[in-house]
């Protein structure tokens, strides 16, 4: 659905607020404390994967009740035929990103910031899937500085539900798989099926790439438990000439106004996706 095919009412932040009451739309979400999970034999792990197949993993992060509103609210949005981007209207999704710091810190520097790119899915059971193959960005995600490799930008993507290879889980193409192609890889037809891993992940874990990566979400089969409903949001390193504008301060996230322009933005810029 395009920006400009929406109900009038979906320009009103009081009809937002009304139809999930339990969530809130302010000028100054909450910080709450950085998320206990990611200590240091977390970021370990994921370090391991990260550089070697440019993906990251972190179970169960996320406690249920922080989960739960957001599950109801999206819900309500399938139920009334809204796109799920509006999700990012609320405060407490920005929360919840801001409670990840210590990783995205961890990659993209102290000062990282927020790219103008999410997204949200709700995959009925049996009947949806995910975006096909694809990479977040074609530019360059990893570049040498003085010998070490620094990543440019990362995605993190977060289920609500669990993510099964029923459901339509994630799957990626690992940067040790692709660079076998030869000659090296210039579409997502050309990936053979036998080379991709899936990532079935529990609620409130958290997974990540590089976005130069390949990947994309299954589809739904008809053995499916319930739907599949996740988060996405984009983030870069600050020190680095912006990939797009504007970039967003963490710290700050936009005001309520400013949400609700980037959500339309975002469902202009990603109708080609939901209708491949």
């Amino acid at each position: 659905m395009s920006s400009g095919s929406l109900p009038p009412e979906c320009k009103d932040l009081g009809f937002w607020r009304r139809l999930n009451p339990e969530l809130s739309i302010t000028a100054t979400p909450k910080k709450n404390p950085s998320l206990p999970g990611i200590d240091a034999l977390c970021l370990e792990q994921t370090s391991d994967t990260l550089w070697q197949d440019g993906y990251l993993s972190c179970p169960e992060l996320y406690p249920e009740i922080e989960l739960a509103p957001l599950r109801q609210a999206m819900t309500r949005l399938q139920h009334k035929n809204l796109p799920q981007a509006f999700i990012y209207l609320y405060d407490e999704v920005w929360e919840l990103f801001h409670r990840a710091k210590p990783l995205l810190s961890n990659y993209l520097g102290d000062n990282y910031r927020i790219l103008p790119h999410f997204w949200a899915w709700y995959i009925e059971a049996g009947k949806g899937a995910g975006w096909p193959p694809h990479r977040d960005s074609a530019d360059q995600s990893v570049i040498k500085l003085y010998g070490q490799e620094m990543l440019v930008s990362l995605s993190l993507w977060l289920p609500l539900t669990d993510a099964t290879l029923q459901n339509g889980c994630m799957s990626i193409l690992p940067k040790g798989c692709e660079s076998t192609y030869k000659p090296p890889l210039t579409d997502s037809s050309q990936i053979r099926l036998q080379d991709a891993l899936a990532l079935p992940a529990k609620a409130g874990s958290l997974l990540g790439w590089r976005q130069d990566l390949y990947h994309w979400g299954g589809r739904s089969h008809r053995a499916a438990q319930g739907p599949r409903l996740s988060l996405s949001l984009e983030f870069q390193n600050a020190a680095l000439d912006p990939l797009c504008e504007p970039l967003i301060d963490p710290q700050n996230p936009p005001s309520p106004e400013a949400r609700l322009q980037l959500v339309f933005e975002q469902l202009d810029k990603y109708l080609h996706m939901e209708k491949s």
